[in-house]
């Protein structure tokens, strides 16, 4: 299915997911659909919100993964500040970057819009018209800060995916006993039972693979020919306008079919700098954890959730380490 050998045989694209949650017209349509407790509680208004991470994001791959053909911003009927800021850029990074509505990805099922639910969204990135058998798909709280090459990313053609074989949670007693005693939390999503429910699906009984929040390598043909086989699967996961418990993750269901196919290899070597920052931390969690990473010579990936909740103040000195280790030039070609 993949046969390309090296580096220089294929393109590789970048695809990131975005939205401007502060943009009153986003509001007005988002909360015309927030009418359940129950919805309310598991898509908080933060999630939507930004604080320009995407243009350091994109400055990221630029510098770091230069052989990047085309990164395409996957948004919701919004211009993303950063494509004002391109006009003053040379034309070789401002004819790299194109955005995405979501009409284009939901062509086949327009009734389904619009959306809010990122784990709809992330089924049909392999829709994007003109993206790139390989490709690279980054959240926009996610940044490269060391150079990597194609062959970080893919090895011959295979996707090479990061993090850990463990055990499904009800497999281990203790966690059998955690879902008892606290019922509730059975009931709320969370990231890694999105990961377990995909592997399930595609036939994982007793481990899967975890995963962690670093840039994803993906192939277009492990989605569609997956979904093509089980439309259903797909079909039913699209449906839902806001992230729902019941929902799988799908680029963690298309890594499972890669490897059950022995398409894709697994490395535990994560190369992660990870911080989920909450009210209740202070903003040196933040400022240290850069600096870690940028110090630590194999850590290749920096993802810093949340950073709407710091204060300005500490904000801007985030921001102005972010533009140090990401300085480029971007109004002259390399």
């Amino acid at each position: 299915m993949l046969k390309a050998k090296n580096k220089s045989d294929f393109p590789i694209d970048a695809v990131i997911t975005w939205v401007d949650g502060r943009d009153p017209n986003f509001r007005r349509k988002r909360n015309k659909y927030l009418n359940e407790i129950e919805v309310k509680q598991i898509n908080k208004p933060t999630r939507f919100h930004e604080v320009g991470e995407l243009y350091f994001v994109i400055k990221s791959i630029f510098k770091f993964a230069p052989f990047i053909r085309t990164i395409h911003i996957v948004t919701d009927d919004q211009i993303p500040e950063v494509i004002d800021k391109s006009k003053g850029w040379s034309k070789y990074y401002r004819d790299k970057i194109k955005v995405v509505d979501h009409k284009e990805i939901f062509r086949e099922y327009k009734e389904v819009l619009p959306s809010f639910n990122i784990l709809s969204i992330e089924s049909l990135l392999y829709k994007i018209i003109g993206l790139a058998e390989h490709f690279i798909y980054f959240n926009d709280d996610m940044f490269l800060i060391k150079p990597t090459s194609p062959t970080d990313w893919f090895h011959n053609g295979l996707p090479i995916i990061r993090g850990h074989w463990i055990s499904f949670s009800d497999r281990l007693w203790y966690k059998k006993v955690v879902s008892i005693l606290f019922f509730q939390k059975k009931r709320r999503w969370s990231f890694k039972k999105a990961q377990e429910r995909a592997a399930k699906i595609v036939g994982y009984q007793k481990k899967y693979f975890r995963t962690y929040h670093n840039p994803r390598a993906l192939t277009k043909t492990h989605f569609s020919t997956f979904f093509e086989r089980e439309k259903t699967h797909l079909e039913q996961q699209i449906k839902p306008r806001f992230r729902t418990n019941n929902q799988f993750n799908a680029y963690v269901l298309s890594w499972h079919y890669a490897l059950q196919k022995k398409e894709a290899i697994s490395s535990d070597e994560l190369h992660l700098e990870e911080v989920n920052f909450s009210k209740i931390n202070r903003p040196e969690k933040v400022l240290n954890a850069i600096k870690k990473a940028n110090a630590t010579e194999t850590t290749q990936f920096l993802n810093l959730q949340n950073l709407e909740l710091v204060n300005t103040k500490s904000l801007q000195t985030i921001i102005d380490m972010l533009e140090q280790i990401l300085h480029i030039d971007l109004t002259k070609a390399p």
